[in-house]
């Protein structure tokens, strides 16, 4: 975690994705979905596939289809197969 926490801080958006499924997973850490959504966010927005893939699961369990599509259109886009299936 604290590696992740400080590659991140420097600005590593793998890092932000990992330390996003580090909370999600509570691998280490107290299980936060919330931070781990934040964190994806901040991946995605960087250009991270996976984490705006996961951003639209996220979104689909919420019930908000709409907002889930969007984000996997994106990761589809930028050639993330997995979020079209």
């Amino acid at each position: 975690v604290e590696l992740f926490t400080e590659a991140a801080e420097l600005g590593s958006v793998e890092a932000l994705f990992n330390l996003g499924n580090v909370y999600y997973f509570g691998e280490g850490v107290q299980e936060d979905k919330g931070k781990a959504v934040e964190l994806h966010k901040k991946a995605a927005v960087q250009g991270h596939v996976i984490a705006r893939n996961n951003l639209g699961n996220h979104e689909a369990r919420k019930g908000d289809l709409d907002r889930a599509i969007k984000h996997w259109l994106i990761s589809a886009k930028m050639g993330y197969e997995k979020s079209v299936q």
